[in-house]
């Protein structure tokens, strides 16, 4: 009876060292595919973007939404060139990276000249914190669904309330015109 008891707690302890190997090999597995997976992405990828029409205000802007996918440097910088619509240099927009954000959204200020189905040249630049060449460049481009003739010359309303501009559009007419008594 005695050798029965110690062939069951040697199986006992060959089945443990059989499992923790295996497991530790999983484990490894793992450890390197994620290694693997981490080094072939980027550190920022634009999630998407576009033309951002606020009727109310009479403004056209364009914008995009990039991701931070990896650990970047702390007040790393992420610069947003933008194709102008209207000629002349591009537009830039930068923002800082925060620790904890993985979404950063980049807006243009107030643009003219767009035209319908045009693509834009759009390139997200990341450098790290002073430095003054990027880490990394990312490249797209928006397209506006909409002429600018579709938006308002001016703002439809001032304030916080809904109270009719002094000298925008009045009543849905045009630019400021009373409509013509009927």
């Amino acid at each position: 009876m005695a050798v029965l008891e110690f062939e069951k707690t040697r199986w006992f302890r060959i089945t443990a060292v059989v499992t923790a190997v295996v497991l530790a090999g999983i484990a490894l597995a793992l450890v390197v595919d994620n290694q693997r997976r981490q080094a072939a992405l980027t550190h920022v990828r634009i999630a998407g973007g576009g033309f951002l029409f606020y009727y109310r205000l009479g403004e056209i802007r364009a914008g995009i939404t990039a991701i931070v996918q990896k650990p970047t440097p702390s007040q790393s910088r992420l610069v947003a060139r933008f194709e102008n619509p209207s000629g002349g240099p591009p537009v830039e927009v930068e923002t800082r990276l925060r620790h904890g954000e993985q979404r950063y959204g980049l807006e243009t200020p107030p643009l003219t000249g767009i035209v319908k189905g045009r693509p834009y040249a759009v390139d997200l630049l990341l450098y790290d914190y002073g430095g003054r060449e990027p880490m990394e460049v990312q490249h797209t481009t928006i397209t506006s669904e909409l002429d600018e003739d579709v938006s308002p010359k001016g703002p439809l309303t001032v304030g916080p309330g809904y109270h009719r501009a002094q000298n925008g559009p009045q009543n849905g007419s045009p630019q400021g015109q009373q409509p013509a008594p009927q």
